[in-house]
């Protein structure tokens, strides 16, 4: 994640959708704080942790099952 908020600070967005598992490093409140000017969500994979994300105030949605 450290990579993509590296990306979101340098070329500024107004928005980015960030797909993971969800099992990322420790996030430095100094770069998020350097991304904060982009609306950032994450999806995490139904299977993934959201625990890291929540940590560092990205907001985030886990996906369920997929219907049969």
């Amino acid at each position: 994640m450290t990579c993509v908020l590296e990306h979101l600070a340098l070329t500024r967005p107004r928005a980015a959708v960030v797909v993971t598992d969800g099992y990322i490093e420790t996030v430095s409140r100094r770069l998020g704080a350097a991304a904060s000017g982009t609306r950032l969500h994450a999806l995490v994979t139904r299977d993934g942790s959201t625990a890291e994300l929540q940590r560092a105030g990205i907001p985030c949605t886990q996906l369920g099952r997929l219907p049969a």
